[in-house]
């Protein structure tokens, strides 16, 4: 039997790209879907102008330097007719009813990636089991923004994403891998993370292919450390400045040409895996532990 698996996520290209990849793998129950426009008027409705107004300001940037065409096309999806996952689409992530729902069906991994904080009510009633794709190296940088952030410190060594638990912090429970993309000269903060997140999505893959065969994903607790950066944290002056530096030479990227994941299971031996339910053979369609997964088919979280 198929690894069953609920999805939490917006609906941009990315998070699109994550439920097709995962549908075609696993038994995909259920897809929540939180859109970018409900996570704005949540802001407004709870009074957070000064969330809003960066929040709108970034929509516009991303919108006029061609990020969002850029991103799409990053995480296009081949054409086809694909048997589609239950969506359901909330006006937030918190939704008591939509959180029953999920919890109803009883995944086995429910998977988190671009929505707003759980409440520690809903996170309780997704089951043992929640992890997270964040856009960023954890713990060095929390919230949003990561990779600017990294680039505008000239901290290459800690550009990358990071699949972890979700605990009721902000970006703070435990490791279970960092995703450091291929890093070319010229490389900006968003081909970074474009690159990294698809890289983590399909690592994700071998992360619960595995965990589908052991009963066993490997974790490490986060170090002490770190920043939350918010929206309103990535100012104007701090884009300006940054180009200044990257035309003047003084933010120049290592060479690293080759993708690196730097997995919790490299620290840790797994425990022996527990008696076989089920026949060890992989199911069709699959494949073995290191192999890269088959291409996704296209899958949409919101029409």
């Amino acid at each position: 039997m198929a690894l069953r698996v609920a999805v939490l996520c917006s609906d941009d290209a990315h998070h699109r790209y994550l439920v097709a990849t995962l549908a075609a793998r696993f038994d995909v129950m259920a897809v929540v879907v939180e859109p970018a426009a409900s996570q704005l008027r949540g802001l407004r409705r709870r009074g957070a102008w000064r969330d809003y107004g960066w929040a709108l300001y970034h929509a516009a940037r991303r919108r006029l330097a061609g990020l969002d065409a850029r991103r799409r096309a990053e995480f296009a999806l081949p054409r086809g007719e694909p048997e589609l996952p239950d969506v359901e689409v909330v006006e937030s992530i918190n939704d008591p009813a939509a959180c029953a729902r999920v919890a109803a069906l009883c995944p086995d991994v429910t998977v988190v990636m671009g929505t707003t904080i759980l409440r520690a009510s809903v996170l309780a009633r997704l089951g043992p089991v929640v992890l997270n794709l964040h856009g960023g190296y954890l713990p060095h940088y929390r919230g949003n923004h990561c990779f600017f952030f990294a680039l505008y410190a000239g901290d290459a060594d800690r550009i990358g994403s990071t699949i972890h638990f979700v605990d009721e912090g902000v970006d703070t429970g435990d490791i279970v891998a960092h995703v450091v993309p291929p890093m070319m000269p010229g490389d900006d903060a968003e081909g970074l993370y474009c690159r990294a997140q698809k890289l983590a999505i399909h690592h994700l893959v071998r992360v619960l292919a595995r965990y589908e065969r052991t009963g066993w994903i490997p974790r490490r607790a986060q170090p002490p450390g770190g920043r939350a950066y918010r929206r309103r944290d990535r100012k104007p002056h701090h884009d300006l400045l940054h180009w200044l530096r990257v035309l003047a030479g003084r933010r120049p990227l290592p060479l690293h040409p080759v993708a690196e994941i730097r997995d919790a299971c490299a620290e840790q031996a797994a425990p022996a895996p527990p008696p076989p339910t089920r026949t060890g053979a992989l199911a069709p369609g699959s494949y073995p532990p290191g192999a890269p997964p088959r291409a996704p088919t296209a899958a949409f979280c919101a029409g």
